[in-house]
């Protein structure tokens, strides 16, 4: 069938899959924007392929923590903790390391780089997803500091809440089952607001935390949990590929910095086992390649991203 516009069916679904040359998706775009029908069928098609994606969460890394404009208040809450520890620093400078190096865009902050400027200047940060409010309350025990990202107008039960998203940065005081008490950049001042309240608006970044630690006893490792994602076969077949090659990276790093084979791992003298081939490795060092490069693959699912084999 054709439309007015001479868009056939093929052509959409060649638009769908992303395998439309320039003129073709110029075509259909126009098309769209031209032909409620055309319209039609995209939003069924769009809904069709939302509803046969995987049932896992992604975490919101790529969100923006902060809106474009003036608005950085993620800038402005590691500016807070650089104040708060007594570290010197210049906020033209701040502002323009944190453009130049993208921690800070013309669209905002993705998540995943706020406490980038707190490690230029020299203090441990370790971020975590899925975390708590007994985490938080852990972490202000141990006097670290505590930014998150939320939605404030979820954090504002007041203001109209337009969507779910988390869209602020604001550094945590103190947490009680009453009353969590925020540095909010937006503000310029503490303001006091429901533990409720609070947990809404934090979820929205499924439980963001950037931790500033203040010791390196302090460190909680804190990996992505991984459990709900399942592979499919296709990529299954890529974890023992990514595992070999880890291996060959890890060898040729080794040598290129003099290292040899040994029976026993021998330091002073430069000598490990495990410089041999990935085949001729024993079960337990393959083990370890296989489990990093399984939760490699996984990961970049659990990021949000599509990994297919080409055709």
């Amino acid at each position: 069938m054709k439309s007015n516009n001479d868009i056939s069916d093929e052509m959409l679904a060649t638009f769908l899959d992303g395998n439309a040359s320039g003129d073709e998706t110029l075509e259909v775009l126009q098309a769209i924007g031209a032909e409620p029908e055309i319209s039609e069928t995209m939003r069924i098609a769009l809904e069709v392929d939302d509803d046969m994606c995987a049932c896992y969460d992604t975490l919101p890394m790529m969100k923006l923590a902060a809106e474009s404009g003036d608005n950085i208040c993620s800038v402005l809450c590691e500016t807070y903790v650089l104040h708060r520890r007594g570290i010197a620093f210049d906020e033209k400078d701040v502002l323009a390391t944190a453009r130049k190096n993208h921690w800070l865009t013309p669209q905002g902050t993705p998540l995943h780089t706020i406490g980038q400027l707190l490690v230029q200047h020299g203090l441990m940060v370790s971020r975590v997803y899925d975390a708590t409010i007994d985490d938080i309350r852990k972490a202000l025990d141990l006097d670290n500091d505590i930014l998150v990202v939320v939605d404030r107008d979820k954090l504002y039960p007041q203001l109209p809440d337009d969507e779910d998203d988390p869209n602020h940065a604001v550094v945590v005081l103190s947490a009680d089952a009453a009353t969590v008490v925020v540095f909010d950049p937006k503000e310029g001042m503490h303001c006091s607001v429901d533990t409720s309240d609070f947990l809404k608006a934090w979820h929205e970044s499924q439980n963001y935390m950037v931790r500033v630690l203040q010791t390196v006893d302090d460190y909680i490792p804190s990996p992505i949990s991984l459990d709900e994602i399942h592979l499919s076969d296709d990529l299954l077949e890529l974890q023992e590929a990514i595992a070999e090659n880890a291996h060959e990276v890890w060898a040729a790093a080794r040598m290129e910095q003099g290292w040899t084979y040994g029976p026993e791992r021998d330091d002073a003298n430069r000598k490990h086992p495990d410089l041999v081939p990935y085949s001729a490795l024993p079960d337990s060092e393959k083990e370890y390649d296989r489990i990093m490069a399984l939760n490699t693959i996984k990961l970049v699912a659990k990021l949000g991203y599509n990994l297919e084999r080409r055709k």
